[in-house]
């Protein structure tokens, strides 16, 4: 059987609260009827959906590839009215077993590490210490 020849790498689910509303499994079922091999889930933040994509992935034969979408602390500019400018969005994809340790604690930290009121945010510094897989 063909493949589409298109992989869709930034996709947001339900557990992107506020930012994506589709299913896992809902997810899956489109990309077997559209015939796609892979897809990525990159949620806003979180990575609350992986186990549930994975296995609905599996069961579809459909490979699931993990990662999320961060927000990057921008380090060059210096406060605005008393609070720092809104990070960007960054998403990153996970190619092994490092990597996904990787961006488990990359958005651990994220929500750990930044100031009550900001948007969880990474240092560039960090990802850059933690880009291996």
């Amino acid at each position: 059987m063909s493949h589409a020849d298109f992989v869709h790498l930034r996709v947001h689910s339900a557990y992107s609260l506020s930012e994506g509303a589709i299913k896992i499994k809902d997810l899956i079922s489109l990309c077997k009827a559209d015939r796609m091999p892979a897809v990525a889930v990159t949620d806003s933040g979180n990575l609350f959906g992986a186990l549930e994509f994975c296995a609905a992935a599996a069961e579809y034969g459909i490979q699931p590839i993990l990662g999320c979408q961060l927000a990057l602390r921008r380090e060059d500019e210096g406060l605005r009215g008393g609070r720092a400018p809104e990070p960007d969005p960054l998403v990153l994809l996970v190619q092994n077993a490092e990597g996904w340790a990787n961006l488990i604690r990359l958005a651990s930290e994220a929500y750990l590490e930044t100031p009550a009121g900001e948007t969880p945010q990474v240092q560039i510094g960090r990802l850059r210490r933690s880009r291996a897989g």
